[in-house]
């Protein structure tokens, strides 16, 4: 007897992220789309926006309306840009929806931080104090039974998965420098002039340094993971590649360690993660790009106190759709590679 597919919506389906929801999920075995949204003023077949789909998604992208999700699904994805999914959220939780948001609205648990990063006062302080952070590498108990769950950030993902076991195992020092390089995808579909091919290609800028938004929730997890307080200094980068990011962590060790205590700490932590990979030498970002991995290595200093830990994944599918898919798996109590291997 076949089970019964679970009615999934996504809301802001045009974006980046949200079209590569729809390709992940459309042909997820245990889900079906039944509802896409997007700022389009009449319903328009989806295949129309996006010809790739045509005679593989039959669904209508629509102005978005809370009353046709709460009729139509279960599960409600929200692609959509900051400080817009408090608006709905409230309501769909009051429908009874299980939701994963994939903006930065209920990442961070401090109202004062949100405002300051994001330029606009957090005003569902219930569903704040509601949601999980989406790590399913650690907080997978927590996403079984949650009600809202907050897809993390691109940048924080593969940079909280670099440093957490080393913070838990108390073996760095609590300053850390992190650079990283990102395909500018993950900035959004945006008209802006410098998004445009001939300023990206062969191109590269750093931009933010030390004031990035996604700072206060790289922290904010790393401390609560760890209980201590961690001091972060992150440069991001835009680099003119079609998609990924790579992190390199520099870090400095409490005492003397080797390469082989390194590793066996990586693998104490991630032996049963799917989706995280343990790289001999130092990992490459072609060999992410289009997974749901995270891939991570390292290089121990001679004096055998200082490291990098290089972490990188593909920022629109481990970075924001595929690990909300990977959090949609372990809420419905399916394995967690459903739909994304």
């Amino acid at each position: 007897m076949r089970e019964e597919k679970v009615k999934v919506g996504i809301l802001g389906a045009t974006g980046f992220t949200g079209e590569k929801l729809v390709e992940l999920l459309v042909n997820h075995p245990r889900v079906e789309i039944s509802y896409l949204s997007s700022t389009t003023k009449e319903p328009v077949p989806y295949n129309e926006l996006f010809p790739r789909f045509e005679r593989v998604l039959d669904v209508k992208c629509e102005p978005l309306d809370v009353e046709k999700i709460k009729e139509r699904c279960a599960i409600v994805f929200l692609a959509l840009p900051h400080t817009i999914s408090m608006e709905v959220v409230p309501s769909l939780l009051e429908g009874g929806k299980r939701i994963i948001d994939l903006s930065a609205d209920y990442r961070l648990k401090s109202r004062e931080l949100y405002e300051k990063f994001y330029g606009k006062f957090h005003k569902d302080e219930k569903g704040l104090n509601l949601a999980v952070y989406g790590l399913c590498e650690f907080f997978k108990e927590k996403i079984k039974e949650a009600q809202l769950v907050a897809n993390p950030g691109c940048y924080p993902t593969g940079i909280i998965l670099a440093i957490a076991p080393l913070l838990l195992e108390g073996v760095i020092e609590r300053e850390i420098f992190v650079s990283s390089v990102s395909s500018i995808s993950g900035a959004g579909r945006k008209p802006y002039l410098e998004y445009h091919y001939i300023n990206i290609s062969n191109n590269m800028w750093a931009y933010k340094p030390f004031v990035h938004q996604h700072i206060p929730e790289i922290e904010e997890v790393l401390e609560e993971l760890s209980q201590q307080r961690v001091e972060l200094s992150f440069v991001p980068h835009i680099v003119g590649v079609e998609r990924g990011i790579y992190s390199t962590i520099y870090i400095n060790f409490k005492e003397r360690i080797e390469r082989a205590q390194l590793e066996e700490i990586y693998r104490k932590y991630y032996s049963s993660s799917l989706f995280v990979r343990i790289r001999k030498g130092l990992p490459k970002l072609k060999e992410v790009v289009g997974t749901n991995f995270c891939d991570l290595g390292f290089w121990v200093a001679e004096n055998s106190r200082k490291a990098v830990v290089c972490s990188c994944i593909d920022n629109l599918i481990k970075g924001a759709a595929g690990n909300a898919v990977q959090n949609m798996n372990v809420m419905l109590g399916i394995e967690e590679e459903t739909g994304l291997i």
